[in-house]
Order: C-alpha cells, then sequence, then structure tokens
C-alpha cells in the first residue's frame, strides 16, 4: 500500500501542514513532533511524491546513473555511452558506484529520487529489486540495463542476450573437442549470470553431455579472484580441459591462473572470456572473448530512458546481441 503524507499525520495525531514543514524544513517544529514524525516517516520508507505537486511537466534535464560495479568493462563502456548520449541531448548525468552493495543501492534511488532528477538507468547489484515498486507507482521513469528484476515487466530494460552468449561460447569450445568445460563466475543472484549459465547448460544438452555442478567455480569479481578461482577448480577437477569466464577482470586472472599452474594456454587448457578489453588483443596467446558494444548499450538505454520519461506507459526491453571475437586462446 503506498503510504501517503495524510496517513503520516493521521498516526503522529497531527495535521498534514505539520508534517508538511517536517518533511520541508519550512517551519519551527516542536523537537518531540518533529522526532515522532520522522519516526513514522523512517518506518514506512516513505519518501515525498512530489511529483504530485502539479510538477508533472516539470523537466530538470538531470538524470541518475546507478551502477554496481564500475571496473567491469561492460559497465564502463555502458557509462561512457551514457554520459555521451545525454550531452548531446542537454542532459546533465548523476553517477553513483554503488559497488554491488544493495542497501547503499537502495539509498541512492531515494537520494536520485528526492532531488528531482527526471528519471534513473539502474544496473541493479541483485536480481529482486521490488523496492523500486513504489518509485514506480510515484511515476519516477526507471529502467535497468544488463541486469534486470524479471518480476517487474514494465521497467523498461537494455541487456545483452546473456543465453546466447553463453550458449555460443560453450558450442566453440565443445566443437574444438572440450568435453570438460570449466565456467568460472563473480554473482549468481543475477540475470546476466544466470542467463550465461543457462546458455551454457543448454549447449552441454544439445551435444549430448551432461551438465556437472562442480564444473562450476564462483570467484569474486577481479584479477585475483579470477587466479583463485582457476586455481581451485583445476586442481579439484583435474579433468578440465577449458575454462568459460563470465567477467573481464577475472579473465585476466584466469590466464595468470594457468600460469601459476604451468599449464599453456590454449595446449594445456583453452579459454573463452568475457567482454572484449582492450588487453585482450595482447596477451599471449590472445584471448578469445564474448564482445559486445558496451556503449552501444549505454546509448540505446539512455535513449529508452528518454522514451520512458515522455510516454509513462513505455516498457519495452531491447536485447543487444553479443558475438565472439575469436583469437588463440580458444585453440583456433
Amino acid at each position: 500500500m503506498k503510504i501517503t503524507i495524510k496517513d503520516i499525520a493521521r498516526e503522529a495525531g497531527v495535521s498534514t501542514a505539520t508534517v508538511s514543514h517536517v518533511i520541508n524544513g519550512t517551519k519551527n517544529i516542536s523537537e518531540g513532533k518533529t522526532k515522532l514524525i520522522k519516526g513514522i516517516i523512517d518506518k514506512y520508507n516513505y519518501v515525498p511524491d512530489i511529483r504530485a505537486k502539479n510538477l508533472r511537466n516539470l523537466k530538470t534535464k538531470t538524470a541518475g546513473l546507478v551502477v554496481s560495479s564500475f571496473p567491469d568493462s561492460h559497465v564502463s563502456g555502458i557509462v561512457n555511452g551514457v554520459g555521451k548520449r545525454a550531452r548531446e541531448l542537454g542532459y546533465q548525468m548523476l553517477f553513483i558506484n554503488t559497488i554491488e552493495d544493495q542497501e547503499y543501492e537502495k539509498e541512492t534511488i531515494k537520494l536520485l529520487s528526492s532531488h528531482m532528477v527526471d528519471g534513473i538507468i539502474i544496473t541493479p547489484s541483485k536480481m529482486d529489486t521490488q523496492y523500486l515498486k513504489k518509485y514506480i507507482e510515484q511515476n519516477l521513469p526507471i529502467i535497468q540495463v544488463l541486469r534486470y528484476d524479471p518480476n517487474l515487466p514494465l521497467i523498461p530494460r537494455v541487456t545483452m542476450d546473456d543465453f546466447q552468449a553463453g550458449y555460443d561460447a560453450t558450442v566453440h569450445l565443445l566443437q574444438h573437442g572440450h568435453h570438460h568445460i570449466g565456467l568460472i563466475y563473480a554473482k549468481a543472484d543475477v540475470t546476466s549470470t544466470t542467463g550465461r549459465i543457462e546458455g551454457y547448460k543448454a549447449a552441454l544438452k544439445d551435444y549430448h553431455f551432461t551438465f556437472n555442478e562442480s564444473y562450476l567455480e564462483l570467484g569474486n569479481a577481479t584479477v585475483e579472484g579470477g587466479l583463485k578461482a582457476t586455481k581451485y577448480l583445476i586442481n579439484r577437477e583435474k579433468q578440465i580441459t577449458s575454462l568459460f569466464v563470465l567477467n573481464d577482470l577475472m579473465t585476466v586472472g584466469a590466464m595468470q591462473g594457468l600460469t601459476a599452474l604451468s599449464l599453456k594456454c590454449p595446449e594445456d587448457i583453452a579459454l573463452i572470456g568475457f567482454g572484449d578489453f582492450p588487453a585482450a588483443n595482447i596477451t599471449n596467446p590472445p584471448i578469445t572473448n564474448v564482445s559486445m558494444s558496451s556503449e552501444t548499450v549505454g546509448q540505446t538505454a539512455f535513449d529508452v530512458l528518454l522514451n520512458k520519461i515522455n510516454n509513462p506507459s513505455y516498457s519495452r526491453h531491447i536485447q543487444i546481441p553479443a558475438s565472439l571475437m575469436i583469437r588463440r586462446s580458444c585453440g583456433c
């Protein structure tokens, strides 16, 4: 149920004007009443619906961009794409990195909403973003990019076709004769990861191989995380002959992990990474990667946000295709 200023006033036993003064700081209210009203506001996580004050047509030409992990090459490309398109269209962007912390993410969305941004682009830190529903009810335009909540279908989104990307990379390794394919990933509870893993499973099934849960290894989304995950996985599952790594920094770490294990790539272990980061072409061997134009995703995301701002019923879902950038690490 949506909480209104009248509900807060009723529970506090004061007038709506008193509640409004506390919220806006426009009049001195007694310390006791102020504390009581603020307690009720916090209790219900109330956000003033300033869009209801005949301001629905006011545009600030400012939007928020909330990302979950800036070092990721996809995310940095999206930031560049959003910023470029925003400048072209005369918008200012407020950029915040939540570092995969959903509580901070919630605080950030609340802050941006209270500052009257025209809309928000978000790369959520978790699949469950039901907390966004109250902002949708307040007509705040929000879109999700790269990751999304499947239980909020009315939020527009721009994503990679993660299932197809996972499928194509796995098929490529299977066609090179690799039947024991390890998969290294960084975050389980986001749609980008689940989609890629489902594509991996589907490819194994189509080629009549059984999915082996023990071939999956979770690690931190860092170079060090990729190194450690590679060493753990290869030492545990010695029959593995190839790796599919779902994060760019972890891909670099995986290469280091193979070196630490005195294994040659691709002679001993073939490898396909994710995100066509600049260093992929100068490593030894150059790394085969799943590639996507992240800047295009960012530009598209801003266009979708503008559509949502101008048409509140807009709820389109856009998938940007990925492709394999073939180099030598896969054995080609």
